[in-house]
């Protein structure tokens, strides 16, 4: 099995994590890719639409609704 660990902290935050790095099995890899793909392409398209409009769009799941989900939350402890 290949699998790597990360982590790391600073005095508000912790991540830890592990990537799976075991090859794809020969009857899934062209489906696996396919995905790899598509994902890349709609990531790609909407990083085009946000530099057209100038802002940062609220995709459910993305890095930035994630972030913003985690702040507020944090904001909320903190305050409460």
């Amino acid at each position: 099995m290949k699998l790597q660990t990360f982590g790391g902290s600073i005095p508000q935050v912790a991540v830890a994590g592990v990537v799976d790095g075991r090859e794809v099995p020969a009857e899934f890899a062209a489906a696996v890719e396919e995905y790899e793909l598509q994902r890349g392409r709609a990531a790609a398209e909407l990083i085009g639409r946000t530099w057209q409009v100038g802002e940062p769009r609220a995709v459910p799941g993305s890095v930035f609704v994630v972030a913003q989900e985690f702040r507020a939350a944090y904001a909320e402890s903190v305050a409460g």
